[in-house]
């Protein structure tokens, strides 16, 4: 084929921190404590379909989202740590992982064959 794949250049790097565990600070601020991220490579594109806007509305504006593989079924979970858009966790150590993350995942909807993955942007 001339042109390859025409799927090939949509995915995109990203790195997911997987939530380990909730603690709260001294101050009663819930802080969470995150696995080392890790590296993947998704087609992750602006949520925008209309069931999108009439689920999130306004807020879709803030909101991305991935179709990926059932091999990743139960591998994440709401509330992980996401670096979209050419973040990276760069220096960040076993007590920051998740630090650096700039949306966090709204929603993980296995269906028949693939696992959609809703992320919202953090207000940083």
């Amino acid at each position: 084929m001339i042109f390859g794949n025409i799927f090939e250049n949509w995915n995109k790097p990203c790195y997911i921190a997987r939530v380990k565990e909730i603690k709260e600070d001294e101050e009663g601020n819930q802080i969470k404590v995150c696995y080392e991220p890790e590296k993947y490579s998704f087609n992750i594109q602006n949520a925008s379909g209309y069931l999108d806007v009439t689920e999130y509305g306004e807020e879709v504006s803030k909101m991305k989202k991935a179709i990926i593989l059932m091999d990743y079924n139960g591998k994440f979970k709401e509330g992980d740590i996401a670096y979209l858009d050419g973040v990276t966790p760069d220096g960040e150590t076993e007590n920051t992982y998740g630090i650096n993350g700039n949306y966090i995942i709204d929603s993980v909807r296995p269906q028949n064959l693939a696992i959609a993955i809703y992320f919202k942007k953090l207000n940083k």
